[in-house]
């Protein structure tokens, strides 16, 4: 697999998570929520209702991922795809504690309690995509 190289691979790849948590179909449901549960670094988009919608950079950062490409890459790590993320979008990931209040407000909406923080004990970051 490879790395993102464009916003329209960022925004093909924030799609098939958007299908997976809206059709919850059990298997890619479940698939979807654990990488936003632990997840550490987050493309972040508005949301219809006003609010925030968080996408986990391991997902996003490889070029036309699935479910099944993403279960069965043994490499995936987020070392190779937030260089490729940021990159794309000319900014580094970030602490902000706006979106933190909003990530875990994103949680609660997907029904669980978001982790105090994300894989690894590290501080989760943000990139703001609006």
């Amino acid at each position: 697999m490879y790395c993102v190289k464009s916003l329209e691979e960022i925004k093909d790849n924030i799609s098939t998570m958007d299908k997976y948590l809206d059709k919850k179909i059990d298997s890619e449901y479940t698939f979807a929520l654990k990488l936003v549960k632990k997840g550490v670094c987050f493309i972040v988009t508005k949301s219809d209702d006003n609010g925030y919608k968080f996408y986990p950079s391991r997902f996003i950062g490889y070029a036309n991922n699935d479910m099944n490409k993403h279960l069965n890459n043994d490499t995936k790590d987020g070392r190779e795809t937030n260089p490729a993320i940021s990159n794309v979008l000319n900014k580094k990931c970030i602490v902000d504690k706006e979106m933190e209040k909003e990530y875990i407000n994103y949680c609660n909406k997907l029904g669980f309690i978001a982790n105090e923080k994300g894989s690894f004990g590290v501080e989760r970051k943000y990139w703001r995509l609006f």
